[in-house]
């Protein structure tokens, strides 16, 4: 799978933007504010329908316009696929696949896949709980797109189960125990998603740490806030764990007016040579370790799916000492798509022949 071609029509600071990538890394060097980590983005959009600078899509419609356009042609082995995805400031937007409206938008996941690097992963490593769920949640709707209708459909429940507690204004609602089954669902198959996830994560992204030069033991581990089962369990056996554990908190939940059981509590346990990373990480390591997560998301998917991802790489060099970028460099697998971002063209590692594309406020040009 490689991505061939990617248009921007009012996405961001482009107005109009068309790019045909050619084969092999490519990075895209320029200043500040000109719209290099954009094209990245748009990219992403098309992997997991979602931003990883942004909650909310109608950001990444350009200050002035009503609606923009990402357009990017996917080369498969015996397919080309050309999909259109519309973002809008109101509205619903449209979703085009080889030219034909896609009635559901999540319907085209899957016909891209990718992993994302920025800054903002650090987050990751040390941010809070939620930034973690987050992480998680994209490499599983990379593993498995199905997920992405999962996990609406759970975030969902989960609001309209707080808004049933907060009204009832600590006594116990009627109807409640069908929000139970609400929630113990599609939380059932996410918990059981998300471990299944992590464990495909787990040693990927502990080769990806030492191979970038981490100089220590990256170890994850998934922790519920409900006990897990004692080994792999089903979606429905999770199920079951969610049903007991609300009904356990139930005075709690109504004292509260909020859901305390469900994946929503869940974390993601980082370590570094044996301690929280959260905590104890250095900003270097941070960057190490959120850097190893994304290349483990990579190598994950490839393992799982067959499909190598694209790799995006916003501005991941820039942290990182030469022998480090060196060692980046060499970790990225030959046969993968990758496509990076830099203000400086002297942080691309060497071990790579990267193409060059200069990025200015006026557009893109290609430099070889």
């Amino acid at each position: 799978m490689r991505l061939a071609a990617l248009e921007l029509v009012d996405f961001r600071v482009w107005s109009n933007l068309s790019l045909t990538l050619p084969a092999g890394p490519v990075a895209f060097v320029g200043g500040n504010a000109t719209g290099k980590t954009a094209i990245l983005e748009a990219i992403w959009y098309c992997a997991a329908l979602s931003s990883h600078r942004s909650s909310v899509d109608a950001a990444m419609v350009r200050s002035g316009a009503d609606a923009s356009i990402v357009r990017a042609t996917i080369e498969h082995e015996t397919r080309e696929d050309l999909l259109e995805l519309e973002i809008v400031t109101r509205g619903r937007p449209r979703t085009k696949l080889g030219g034909s409206p896609v009635g559901r938008r999540r319907d085209v996941l899957g016909t891209i896949r990718a992993a994302m690097f920025a800054p903002e992963r650090v987050t990751v490593v040390r941010g809070d709980p939620g930034d973690r769920r987050r992480f998680v949640d994209e490499l599983l709707v990379q593993l498995q797109p199905r997920f992405h209708a999962v996990i609406r459909e759970y975030e969902r429940a989960v609001r309209q189960r707080n808004a049933l507690l907060r009204e009832a204004g600590g006594r116990e609602p009627g109807g409640l125990e069908a929000w139970d089954e609400a929630i113990a669902v599609p939380g059932g198959e996410l918990s059981a998603g998300r471990a299944d996830a992590i464990a495909a994560l787990r040693p990927a992204a502990a080769r990806a740490y030492e191979a970038v030069g981490g100089g220590s033991e990256l170890v994850i581990e998934y922790r519920p806030k409900i006990e897990p089962p004692s080994q792999p369990a089903s979606a429905a056996e999770w199920g079951e764990i969610i049903r007991a554990g609300l009904r356990a908190r139930r005075a709690d939940e109504l004292a509260r007016g909020t859901t305390l059981v469900g994946p929503h509590r869940d974390d993601l346990e980082l370590t570094i040579a044996g301690l929280p990373a959260r905590s104890h990480a250095s900003q270097g390591e941070a960057w190490l370790g959120s850097l190893a997560l994304v290349l483990g998301m990579s190598d994950a998917v490839a393992e799982r799916v067959g499909v190598a991802p694209v790799l995006l790489l916003d501005d991941a060099f820039s942290q990182l000492d030469p022998e480090r970028r060196e060692r980046l460099g060499s970790a990225l697998p030959p046969d993968q798509q990758v496509i990076a971002t830099t203000s400086d063209v002297r942080e691309l590692p060497g071990s790579q022949r990267w193409s060059l594309a200069t990025v200015t406020v006026s557009g893109v040009s290609m430099d070889g």
